[in-house]
């Protein structure tokens, strides 16, 4: 069919072998085929930072896209990499980003680091990446990323050489000021001009099941988890979501595809979403500025560079939203917005309104994962999109809902509507992780992959999401959607965002906590609060036992809650509190930190009331009890 609406629709596409629809083994042969049928077309458009609106873009012709990726795939290939080492990128949103990661992906395989994370932490992952070089980048105000580079390089010695980006004469004077005089520094520009840029050198044939990349998916700490990406996952998730979007015209030409991406480019979704799906499509994308929605003045020019480049689609987070129907859009045309994608986080009813009574467009949701290449369901252009739902599956992605036993075992397939653990299989789904010893327990059958998501799939073939099965809050047997103390709270008009966990309890197991997060200039209180999601909580186990007020609730690089962090800050209370209940002459402190065996273990400290280590054992025995009810394994350390 020439559009998409139905599931029915999607097993037509079906009947013709996604091998023989998307013939494409690796980016470079899509960038190939686009060039030989428009070249000379803008791929490109970069905004610089400083000033979005008046800096000069520069510019790239996927002909001359093309130049830049062969050149680097030449570079590192005569640094000597091999086809199973990496190149690591630790860079902030810049064209050469793209350029090295597609060319890392000829030579090697491609490792995009999130450059928040601590120096040490990144050492790890690229240890088990075997990355021999790294990619960084420089500028006159900021030279945090290259003393990062050069601190992680201590530290994994096994990279040879760091790669820098950026301007010249910053490079120059950062060399002559830290005496940097040998080959570990090289400077990306003189680097790749050196390189033959017509032709690869390398006879390397790319299969489809090769490894292109490593995406970091273990959280913030804790052992490194890479998940692999192949070539052809890559292309085959682009190709599925092309499918799924408007198409051609009653004229049977396609629409013009302008994209703008400003998400990171170390996240799947500005990956995938936006800048491989630009290619595919023949498209340009607007990259704009190295550091996205991190640049406040992005999104005071947001709607001016919507109506200045007419952009016909981006991708991005509720939160993001929200921040941009903040600011007026009444003076500026968006006619050119056809659509939006939404994904991360639930996105409410009243902002989706706004949105499309403001821009013409709709935000479309979806649903997806590193594991999964990418996206998996999605709103299809053609199609009902039922608000509140994630879409139905992709082409050639296969969905299940099933009932698991408590060993994670399928007990049965769930019936139409009934809420059970997402499966998923298909040609994007990843290989494994890095470690090879990671996550194999995530895989219930074989081909079939747990997402650790909960949902339903309804009679149309649209999932809705329900929550996360580590997410369930479990209160004396009693399984809790987060959502429901979160909604309790969040309807309160001071509240700006509410994040439920479970907190250990020795007598329900867990309880229901929600952290919150107020508007400026809020004044209510935490038991205000709390006394406001009783009142309105639709479910009486689920009310919230507690409202903790945080400045600021913990946020991953995309703008979603980090709930890990929260469920920590709730164990090591918990915890704490039932140390002082036992023993309430003295006064402790928790943290839960990481552990190998046990997943989680509970580090607690005593600030008053112990003077020598006979103290110390007396106040361990008296607070065994009470904490070993809990289910977290601990230790007491004396003075922290």
């Amino acid at each position: 069919p020439e559009t998409l609406a139905t599931l029915e629709d999607v097993a037509n596409v079906e009947k013709i072998p996604f091998e023989e629809r998307f013939p494409c083994h690796s980016l470079f042969e899509a960038i190939e085929t686009v060039c030989e049928v428009q070249g000379d077309a803008t791929a490109l458009t970069f905004l610089p930072s400083k000033d979005l609106l008046t800096d000069e873009p520069r510019r790239w012709t996927y002909r001359q896209y093309k130049e830049e990726v062969i050149a680097a795939a030449n570079l590192f290939h005569s640094l000597g990499l091999e086809s199973e080492q990496s190149v690591a990128f630790l860079c902030p949103n810049v064209p050469e980003m793209l350029f090295g990661m597609w060319g890392a992906q000829v030579a090697s395989i491609a490792c995009p680091m999130n450059p928040d994370l601590k120096p040490a932490h990144i050492a790890g992952i690229c240890k088990e990446a075997d990355a021999r070089l790294m990619v960084t980048w420089i500028e006159e105000e900021d030279v945090s990323y290259l003393d990062k580079a050069i601190s992680i390089q201590r530290e994994n010695p096994s990279i040879e050489h760091i790669i820098v980006i950026g301007e010249r004469s910053v490079y120059d004077d950062y060399r002559e000021s830290n005496g940097i005089d040998g080959e570990e520094l090289l400077y990306w520009a003189d680097a790749v001009a050196a390189q033959n840029r017509q032709q690869l050198n390398t006879s390397r044939v790319i299969k489809g099941e090769d490894v292109a990349s490593y995406f970091h998916t273990g959280g913030t700490t804790g052992a490194p988890k890479l998940a692999k990406h192949t070539h052809r996952a890559g292309i085959v998730n682009v190709c599925m979501m092309v499918v799924t979007g408007p198409g051609p015209g009653e004229d049977g030409e396609w629409p013009d595809s302008i994209i703008l991406s400003a998400l990171p480019l170390f996240h799947t979704n500005a990956v995938y979403v936006s800048t491989l799906t630009t290619i595919m499509g023949g498209g340009e994308l607007i990259l704009a500025g190295e550091r996205g929605y991190r640049n406040l003045s992005l999104f005071e020019h947001f709607w001016a560079l919507v109506e200045r480049y007419k952009v016909t689609f981006f991708s991005t987070v509720p939160t993001v939203y929200a921040a941009l129907l903040s600011l007026d859009s009444s003076s500026y045309d968006l006619s050119s917005l056809m659509f939006c994608s939404s994904g991360s986080a639930p996105i409410s009813r009243n902002l989706l309104k706004e949105f499309k009574d403001r821009t013409g467009a709709d935000v479309f949701e979806g649903y997806g994962m590193t594991e999964l290449t990418g996206t998996a369901t999605s709103h299809y252009f053609h199609g009902s999109r039922p608000i509140g739902s994630v879409g139905m599956r992709l082409p050639y992605h296969q969905l299940r809902t099933v009932i698991l036993d408590s060993e994670g075992n399928i007990v049965r397939d769930c019936e139409c509507n009934e809420i059970g653990a997402i499966l998923h299989s298909g040609p994007t789904v990843m290989p494994g992780y890095k470690p090879e010893t990671a996550g194999l327990d995530a895989w219930v059958e074989p081909d079939w992959f747990n997402s650790g998501d909960m949902g339903r799939i309804d009679e149309e073939g649209q999932l809705w999401l329900t929550g996360r099965v580590k997410d369930l809050i479990i209160r004396g047997g009693h399984n809790i959607d987060p959502a429901i103390p979160e909604e309790s709270v969040s309807m309160h008009p001071e509240v700006e965002n509410a994040a439920a966990v479970g907190k250990p309890d020795g007598y329900s197991g867990e309880v229901p906590i929600v952290y919150v997060q107020l508007v400026e200039g809020a004044t209510v209180s935490a038991e205000e609060l709390l006394e406001y999601a009783r009142e309105h909580c639709t479910e009486r186990a689920a009310a919230p036992k507690e409202v903790i007020v945080l400045n600021e609730l913990p946020l991953t690089a995309v703008g979603k809650v980090f709930k890990p962090d929260l469920r920590k800050d709730a164990i090591a209370r918990a915890y704490c509190e039932a140390a002082e209940e036992a023993f309430p002459d003295h006064r402790f402190v928790a943290e839960a930190v990481e552990d190998q065996a046990h997943g989680l273990c509970v580090v607690l400290g005593v600030i008053t009331g112990v003077d020598d280590e006979g103290d110390l054992e007396g106040v361990e025995q008296r607070i065994a009890d009470p904490l070993n009810e809990f289910v977290y394994p601990w230790k007491l350390i004396g003075q922290p």
